[in-house]
């Protein structure tokens, strides 16, 4: 009986130590700032929507108040994609991109049916400010903690690389909190955009 206990412990610990090293190996490439903000990296084709038919991979910042409603800091993120073999984004093609990402998103987090989501209302407008900027509004539902609607802002930036490759930077905030959108975005431009 003491041996059995003393196997599995040894193995949780095995495990969290795999873990630990799997998470420690995981650099920002492109989102380098805050590096307070939880990292995640994702590779096209994003398993919660296949049908977005880039290539290239995906970084996220989440605020500590990311996943909670009553935080001043509730859906604030970054992102940032580097698209291989693009070299520019249209309204129309960046429209169609994001709602396929948010409604499968949404899908993806509610698989189990936690919340009544109608998918079709999840709608992106986007509007070209610059040849290489944009804003954009996109209806979500919050599936990772409420169902409710969230009327989310986002302020977009593009560059060609010169690898022929297209880097994406977005800063993402609630409506509720667009007052803050435009010195985030600074921000991130100031850290994260390439030179």
């Amino acid at each position: 009986m003491k041996a059995k206990n003393i196997k599995k412990i040894l193995l949780v610990m095995l495990l969290n130590l795999i873990v630990l090293q799997v998470n420690a190996q995981e650099k920002a490439t492109i989102l380098k700032y805050p590096e307070a903000w939880r990292l995640e990296k994702i590779v096209f084709p994003l398993d919660f929507a296949k049908d977005i038919p880039w290539k290239g991979y995906e970084e996220l910042r989440f605020s500590p108040g990311m996943f909670n409603a009553k935080s001043p800091e509730y859906f604030t993120y970054y992102f940032g994609m580097q698209i291989v073999n693009r070299s520019e984004m249209t309204t129309q093609e960046l429209t169609k991109e994001l709602e396929k990402y948010y409604r499968g998103l949404c899908k993806a987090v509610n698989s189990k049916n936690r919340f009544t989501i109608d998918y079709d209302k999840i709608v992106a407008k986007v509007t070209k400010v610059t040849k290489h900027n944009f804003k954009a509004t996109i209806v979500f539902y919050d599936s990772f903690t409420n169902g409710k609607k969230v009327l989310l802002e986002m302020m977009l930036a593009t560059k060609e690389m010169k690898n022929k490759h297209l880097f994406l930077l977005a800063t993402v905030i609630p409506k509720a909190n667009s007052k803050n959108l435009k010195a985030l975005h600074e921000k991130n431009l100031e850290y994260n955009f390439p030179k």
